[in-house]
């Protein structure tokens, strides 16, 4: 488990190598990185474990979005991973169209269930 989880942090996570060279600078980017890895292995807890993190961030990585109309925005991925997601945490990552207003509500009440 701790192999897996240095391999996470120096590929998935990129840790290394870090383009920073001030002290708070080099602290301030292994705290992201170590508040990511902390952030995966919670989302692969609560899907159950049935994903691997790779899987887990292949897929966060592919999610994209694009306006498409002065208030609509195309979300154009999804996969087992983002329905997933939708059904452990209620949101609806991978809809296909949201409106701006869709997007932010979904966001509240993700951090309101969190």
């Amino acid at each position: 488990m701790i192999e897996d989880t240095f391999k996470i942090t120096k590929s998935l996570l990129k840790t290394r190598p870090a383009f920073v060279y001030l002290p708070k600078h080099i602290e301030g980017h292994f705290l992201v990185c170590y508040i990511a890895l902390t952030m995966l292995r919670l989302l692969e807890i609560k899907l159950s474990n049935r994903f691997t993190i790779e899987y887990i961030v292949e897929t966060l990585r592919a999610i994209t979005c694009c306006n498409i109309s002065e208030n609509l925005y195309l979300f154009n991925y999804a996969n087992e991973v983002t329905d997933a997601i939708n059904e452990t945490i209620n949101t609806d990552i991978g809809k296909k169209c949201m409106t701006l207003l869709e997007i932010r509500s979904s966001i509240a009440a993700t951090k309101k269930k969190g």
